[in-house]
């Protein structure tokens, strides 16, 4: 356990710039935009609108007509901030994933880390927790305090205007919600992304060079041919199944939320129709998830993709 421990330390450290700073980065990046709007707004506070709503109407009373539609502003606010940084995080650990394994082959510190006494099986699958564990975990961190900063800074914002908005901000608009959906979800993300990782990892540990050009291309080209192919014949192949169940989940099902339960892409994003709610994929979603054979299919692919990486690493050592 010490020795696992150790090696998911050792991920941390020589990835903290993709795990902790590139979120860190879009959140104050995010953050100086929000406060700029905010400096903004109190230049012209007099037409300033929170949710369609003119401050100075909050100032007495948040009226009982717009109070639903500023619940749900706030959700969507809370929803979307969560949104970006689980897109950034997606981008991080699939460049992660393409260099998980080559990179030690190209830097030759291959030879240094087999010279411990820890498997290959074990280094692989420190890899993968450290990408589907970690990272999500400290993802969700950084989500945590930037939305907290920027409730406390609109916070503050509307109560110099004369507005007591902090029980809105805080409890009603229910960020909460959406914190403990995305702790739920880590490990249904980890699950039906197996195919992704299996797939990049495999390329990582084969590839002699390019191998982004590998994972990418040898995709693309099978897929084109298989369009093509079926252009030219009268044969039936599902070539769009190919390129939402093979290429789509092969390359991108790495970054969070890219569930596809019904059939059709969506970036986790539930719209009830009925009560116009928006918030990221619920408690029911991820039980369907868990529930579909595409997922589990998908895994056992991506199982046996890990496997071939854990072997190439094994046997493949340097690059050229």
């Amino acid at each position: 356990m010490n020795t696992y421990l150790t090696q998911l330390k050792r991920e941390f450290w020589e990835n903290r710039g993709g795990f902790v700073w590139a979120p860190s980065a879009v959140a104050i990046a995010f953050f100086s935009i929000f406060l700029l709007g905010l400096l903004v707004a109190q230049t012209h506070i007099a037409d300033a609108q929170i949710m369609g709503v003119k401050i100075s109407q909050l100032r007495i009373n948040v009226p009982d007509t717009v109070l639903p539609e500023i619940l749900n502003g706030f959700q969507i606010f809370h929803s979307v901030i969560a949104l970006i940084m689980q897109m950034v995080l997606g981008i991080v650990l699939f460049f992660y994933f393409i260099a998980s394994l080559f990179d030690e082959r190209k830097d030759r510190s291959v030879l240094f880390w087999k010279s411990m006494p820890v498997s290959d099986r074990d280094t692989v699958l420190s890899k993968i927790a450290a990408a589907t564990l970690v990272a999500p975990l400290i993802a969700l961190a950084v989500t945590i305090v930037f939305n907290l900063l920027l409730v406390l800074l609109l916070g503050a914002f509307l109560s110099l205007n004369g507005v007591n908005a902090w029980k809105l901000l805080l409890w009603q608009a229910a960020p909460f919600k959406v914190w403990l959906t995305l702790l739920v979800g880590i490990p249904v993300n980890a699950i039906w992304a197996l195919p992704s990782i299996g797939w990049l990892m495999l390329v990582s540990s084969w590839a002699r060079g390019k191998p982004f050009l590998w994972a990418v291309l040898v995709p693309i080209v099978c897929g084109v041919m298989l369009t093509v192919f079926d252009a030219m014949s009268s044969l039936s192949i599902p070539d769009s199944w190919y390129w939402r169940e093979v290429f789509w989940r092969g390359l991108a099902s790495v970054s969070p939320w890219s569930f596809d339960v019904a059939g059709g892409f969506r970036f986790g994003i539930d719209i009830n129709h009925n009560t116009q709610a928006f918030e990221l994929i619920s408690p029911t979603s991820l039980l369907a998830v868990l529930t579909s054979a595409k997922t589990w299919v998908g895994a056992v692919a991506g199982a046996a993709m890990i496997a071939g990486a854990v072997h190439l690493r094994r046997t493949r050592e340097l690059t050229d």
